[in-house]
């Protein structure tokens, strides 16, 4: 006989004065019933697996997560550090605009007092003060004051404010020093030529002695007492006193006469001749290349003269003029 034929008989007996209760299930419906409840616990076996592993992959999520989110403060830390370290750069870039606008005129006041110094126009060369301040917006702080105030977070709109500002001073500043060095070889050649100039030019004393005896003109002759045209200067002093070059340039006579006594002629390359008279001794000679500042003789008193001095004239094209308006400095400036 087949099995799946074959029946099986199930009693359910309640209690003692119950009725006995009989049903039937063939071998198939208690197989497939068997099977059911196999796979209903394979179901939930392999469900509390899953939900096992769901359990540990979520714990493992969450420390993940966690781990993330520390890193992620710690990356949101450092940038907002990094922000306020690159404001502090940019603050500190802004005060060294400033600086160097400070600077820069600085440099264009140099530029000037050097332009006077050799006698050129120093109207050009400079800008006031206010011509480079930085235009932040801001009072500008004195270095020497104190500061005080609730301090406050910089929003972006300041910021944003500042950066603009303080790219504009840079390129303002760029352009400005671009322009300046063009300026300033300018200046190199004309305080060059300058001193070229100066330098031929009988701007010294040609004594240590600053004692005036006898003006350029007209004066009483010491010894006529006759009105006479005195063409040059007397600078009293002591005999042997040193008498300098005026200028650069060749002594082009150096000999004795009987009214000038022992002098020396020296001929400058600007048109220009100085005649220093009545010396005691001579050390130039006809020839020599001398230069502002050299010793080309001794004061003395030789010739027609009333007593030591240097008798000083200055020749230009060939007629005398007054030497006092050379006068303008001592032998050891340029």
């Amino acid at each position: 006989m087949n099995w799946r034929n074959k029946k099986f008989t199930f009693m359910v007996i309640p209690d003692a004065n119950g009725s006995v209760k009989r049903f039937q299930l063939s071998a198939l419906a208690i197989a497939g019933a068997g099977a059911l409840i196999g796979v209903l616990i394979v179901c939930c076996i392999a469900a509390f697996l899953l939900y096992r592993d769901n359990i540990e992959r979520v714990g493992q999520l969450q420390q993940e997560l966690a781990a993330a989110t520390g890193d992620y403060e710690k990356i949101l830390e450092n940038k907002n550090l990094h922000i306020n370290e690159l404001q502090t750069d940019l603050t500190d870039l802004a005060e060294q605009t400033k600086s160097m606008a400070t600077r820069l005129q600085d440099i264009n006041e140099l530029e000037s007092e050097l332009k006077e110094m050799v006698g050129l126009d120093p109207s050009a060369s400079s800008k006031s003060p206010q011509a480079y301040a930085a235009d932040d917006g801001s009072e500008q702080i004195a270095m020497d004051g104190g500061t005080g105030g609730e301090e406050l977070p910089i929003n972006k709109a300041e910021m944003d404010r500042l950066v603009d500002r303080t790219r504009d001073n840079l390129q303002s500043l760029d352009d400005q020093l671009e322009a300046m060095k063009p300026k300033l070889e300018l200046t190199k050649e004309s305080v060059a030529k300058q001193l070229q100039a100066l330098a031929v030019t009988p701007t010294i004393w040609p004594t240590d002695s600053r004692r005036v005896t006898s003006t350029f003109g007209i004066r009483k002759d010491p010894f006529t007492r006759r009105a006479t045209y005195h063409a040059g200067l007397d600078i009293g002093g002591t005999t042997g006193d040193p008498i300098y070059a005026a200028a650069d340039g060749t002594v082009v006579e150096a000999n004795r006469s009987s009214s000038h006594g022992n002098h020396v002629l020296v001929q400058h390359s600007n048109g220009l001749q100085t005649h220093y008279s009545h010396m005691s001794k001579i050390i130039a000679a006809v020839g020599d290349k001398v230069r502002k500042g050299d010793i080309i003789g001794e004061l003395g008193s030789t010739g027609r003269s009333t007593g030591p001095h240097l008798h000083y004239e200055v020749i230009v094209n060939g007629e005398h003029v007054d030497p006092e308006p050379y006068l303008k400095a001592s032998r050891r400036s340029p």
